[in-house]
Order: C-alpha cells, then sequence, then structure tokens
C-alpha cells in the first residue's frame, strides 16, 4: 500500500511540476517575441523519462498485463506465439522485442512511451494543460486503464492526436491513421465514422437539456435488455465490428453478459464532470479564442459518457467503443480544471479536482480493506522488489 501510495503521488507531482514549469518557460518566451518550445524541451524529455521508467517496472498488476506478460515470455522461452488472433502490428512488434532477448520491462517500457509520447505530442501547441494532464492521468483511473488495456490505450491516445486532422478536415491522413490503428487494435475501425461527428452541424442546445440527456442515458444504462433488440437488426454485421460472439449470445435470449453495475463513484464522478464541463463550456470555448479542437474534444467528451452510461450495465467489450473516446475526454476535464484555476471560480475547481483526482487514493484504501491479493490493477508492484 505504501508503495503504491509513493509511486503515484510522486509521479503525479513531478510530472505536475515538469509540465508546469514547460508551460511558464514558453509563456515568457512567447511574451518576449519567441517561439514555442519544442517537444523535445528538457522538461518533456525527463517526464517521458520518468513515466516509461515507472511503467516498465510495473509487474503482475491485472488480468489483461499478465496476458501480455505471458505471451511475450512465452514468445522468448518456446520461440513461437501462442495466440493467433492478435493484430499482426501487433504480433510484429511483440515478437520483434521478443527475439531480442531484450527483458520484459523493455516491452512494456515501449508501449507506455508509445501511450504518453503520442499524448504529449498532441499538446504540444497547448502545454498549459500538463500540468493537469499529469495529475489526471495518475489520481485518477487513466494509468491503471492504460497499463492495462496496452493496445487499446495507444489507440486511445493516438486519437486524440487524430482530433486535430479532423479540425484541419484532413481526412485522408486520418483514414489512413485509422486504418494504421487497426493494425495495433481491430477496434480502431470505429475511428473512421468518428471524423464525421465533429462536422455534423448542430442547433445551440441549452445546458439543462444537455444535462437531461446525460442524465438520462444514465437511467438508460440501467435497464440493459434493451441492447438485444439491437443486436437482432446488427445481424452479422456486428462479426465485422468484433462482436460476433457476443451477437450469438444475445440472439439466442443469453443474458449472461448483461451486468448490473453499481451506482459507485467511478460511475457518478465522471457524469459530475461532465455537468460541470458543460456548464462552464461556453467560457472554456472563449478563453481558448474559439478553438475547434477544444469544440471537437468536448463533442467526444459527451459521447464518452453518454455511450459509456448507456451501455454501463452489459459486457466490458461493448463498452470498448465508448473507451476509444477517454483520451479526448481526459483533455476536456483539464481544459476545465486550467479554466476554472485560472478564473480563480474555487469552489467549483476544487469539485472539479476532488472528481478527477480522487481515484487511485480510493481504490488502495478500498484494496487495503479487502483481502490480500497480489493481482489488484489498483497496486503498484515492481520486480525490483521481488
Amino acid at each position: 500500500m505504501l508503495l503504491s501510495l509513493i509511486v503515484y503521488t510522486v509521479s503525479a507531482l513531478l510530472l505536475a511540476w515538469l509540465g508546469w514549469h514547460v508551460s511558464n518557460r514558453e509563456q515568457r518566451l512567447l511574451a518576449q517575441g519567441g517561439r514555442e518550445l519544442p517537444l523535445y524541451s528538457w522538461e518533456i524529455l525527463v517526464a517521458l523519462l520518468v513515466y516509461v521508467a515507472v511503467s516498465s517496472v510495473r509487474w503482475l498488476t491485472a488480468w489483461d498485463y499478465n496476458m501480455y506478460y505471458n505471451y511475450f515470455l512465452s514468445m522468448q522461452s518456446l520461440g513461437e506465439y501462442s495466440r493467433e488472433n492478435f493484430e499482426p502490428g501487433f504480433s510484429f512488434l511483440t515478437i520483434a522485442i521478443a527475439r531480442t532477448g531484450a527483458h520484459f520491462a523493455v516491452y512494456f517500457g515501449f508501449w507506455a512511451a508509445l501511450q504518453i509520447g503520442l499524448l504529449y505530442y498532441a499538446l504540444r501547441h497547448r502545454k498549459v494543460l500538463l500540468p493537469w494532464i499529469a495529475l489526471c492521468v495518475f489520481m485518477g483511473p487513466y494509468y491503471i486503464q492504460w497499463m492495462n488495456t496496452i493496445r487499446q490505450a495507444v489507440v486511445e491516445c493516438l486519437f486524440v492526436i487524430m482530433v486535430e486532422l479532423i479540425v484541419r478536415r484532413k481526412f485522408w491522413i486520418y483514414l489512413l491513421l485509422s486504418l494504421a490503428a487497426m493494425l495495433i487494435h481491430r477496434m480502431s475501425i470505429l475511428l473512421i465514422p468518428l471524423y464525421f461527428i465533429p462536422l455534423i452541424k448542430v442547433p445551440h442546445i441549452k445546458v439543462w437539456i444537455l444535462w437531461a440527456i446525460m442524465l438520462g442515458c444514465a437511467v438508460l444504462g440501467q435497464f440493459p435488455q434493451w441492447i438485444r433488440w439491437i443486436f437482432e437488426r446488427l445481424g452479422e454485421f456486428a462479426s465485422l465490428l468484433g462482436y460476433g460472439h457476443y451477437y450469438h449470445l444475445f440472439a439466442v435470449g443469453n443474458l449472461e453478459y448483461i451486468f448490473r453495475t453499481w451506482m459507485g463513484p467511478a460511475r457518478l464522478f465522471p457524469i459530475a464532470s461532465c455537468l460541470i464541463m458543460i456548464w462552464y463550456y461556453p467560457s472554456i470555448k472563449k478563453m481558448s479564442g474559439d478553438d475547434k479542437f477544444v469544440s471537437a474534444a468536448y463533442r467526444f467528451s459527451l459521447l464518452h459518457i453518454a455511450f459509456l452510461n448507456v451501455f454501463a450495465n452489459t459486457t466490458l467489450y461493448l463498452r470498448r467503443p465508448g473507451d476509444l473516446l477517454r483520451g479526448i475526454f481526459l483533455v476536456m476535464v483539464c481544459y476545465t480544471l486550467h479554466f476554472l484555476w485560472r478564473e480563480r471560480k474555487w469552489i467549483p475547481f476544487a469539485l472539479m479536482a476532488l472528481l478527477n483526482l480522487y481515484f487511485i487514493y480510493y481504490e488502495i484504501i478500498k484494496v487495503a480493506m479487502a483481502p490480500d491479493n497480489l493481482y489488484y490493477p489498483q497496486m503498484y508492484h515492481t520486480f525490483l522488489f521481488s
């Protein structure tokens, strides 16, 4: 428990300080007529190294992590890959690193470098967000989820870059990146229709209506039986999306993959964050100078919360398309925190901070009160002390 508290807290504060330092240094340069600092500024390089170092020595922490760990070791010891349905790009990179004889820390460090590198690159012109990104990643649920879902996490971070392509109307580059992402995670095919969402013109919707929609999605998600109706109409198209197995389960009336999840902080706090985001969005947009990236991030954030809540009581695999938007939701949360801090709106800032910076401590305390188990993903374990 103590190790987990130290690692997450120190990592969050260190990366936040580095982000704050590089952002302030850049602001001073711009005020003097200079240029933006490059991505290879020493603060950013140190931040990337810290993130990769913490991630590479992390060990045996969750089901998916253990799966990747075992496949990597089996590739090295047996000389063959023990799973055939991984995407070709992911398999190629795994086999290439395994055959070098590298320690598994190098393998996990590589994927961690892709995650944080893509996210920092996406925010290279928005360095004021870096301190908030660091705090939210390590104190919120993001780091734990990214380390567990490795392939999907890379796509989530890549999508933050791709939002800029949507704003700039670079469809063919966006399409190529989507197809390339499919080599890492086949679910990336769902990124293609997302290109058109920020381009759809919608009339102004009042705050209370948006609030009602978000809360309505949460209520609808409490009654997942309607999912079967959708699957009956998807037919075999579900197989193309990677849901063929679940199509057959629902088609025969099997309720094995319908769950009733607890409406606890992990579900309620993102909804509450979204409601605050909706309330202050006009001011955030004004602060950003009507940046189209912010508008797109906001729209994707609403979609993220709505989708996850509608499918909250179904299998994880049905919720995963919404998880692709987790990275851009993180960015919008940080825009909201930055705005509230800058405008000295202390009460809503404190509430927003509580909603997004509590997770790791809450989870560690829960685990500490439960029977000891090595594989709790919330706890930080490292092979260095094994």
